[in-house]
């Protein structure tokens, strides 16, 4: 039997502060990784999967003869990591042989087959908490940033107008 000092799953603080951080992540942080998504390279919208309690997500992308990509946020009970889930086939994934900070196998429930990058959300700047929300939203965008690039450069992904 628990104690009244105890937190539940069930209490309303834990439930309105998992929605809070959840409804920011969607509404201010995948926004904004969505809009620098479609401004800079060559993809097409997709909504095919659904966004779970556990891996949140506004929609992905197709990236033309590549397979699609998707900014997600995994959030666990301890911790929130946001991760760049890409599509790789198996040819490219040999091709890119031992790539220095390149896309990693994800480890998350139904990502396992999905290709990309994560990392804990306190890991991505080691100010993070301390930061004003515009600026932390500026550092998560950023970390994304260097994700799509990395797939930019390395001819995974078209930017807009050849560049």
């Amino acid at each position: 039997m628990s104690s009244p000092d105890h937190l539940q799953s069930s209490d309303a603080a834990v439930v309105a502060r998992y929605l809070q951080v959840r409804t920011l992540l969607h509404d201010r942080c995948l926004a904004r990784v969505e809009r620098m998504i479609v401004e800079r390279y060559d993809v097409q919208p997709t909504h095919r999967l659904p966004p779970t309690l556990t891996a949140q997500h506004r929609g992905g992308f197709v990236r033309p003869d590549e397979g699609e990509i998707w900014p997600v946020v995994f959030l666990t009970p301890v911790d929130i990591f946001p991760a760049l889930c890409v599509q790789i086939s198996p040819e490219r994934v040999a091709g890119l042989g031992t790539q220095l900070n390149g896309p990693q196998r994800l480890r998350h429930r139904h990502w396992e087959d999905w290709w990309g990058w994560e990392q804990p959300l306190a890991a991505i700047h080691p100010r993070l908490f301390d930061m004003e929300p515009g600026q932390q939203e500026e550092a998560v965008a950023a970390w994304y940033g260097h994700g799509l690039e990395w797939l930019a450069n390395g001819g995974l992904m078209r930017r807009k107008g050849g560049r």
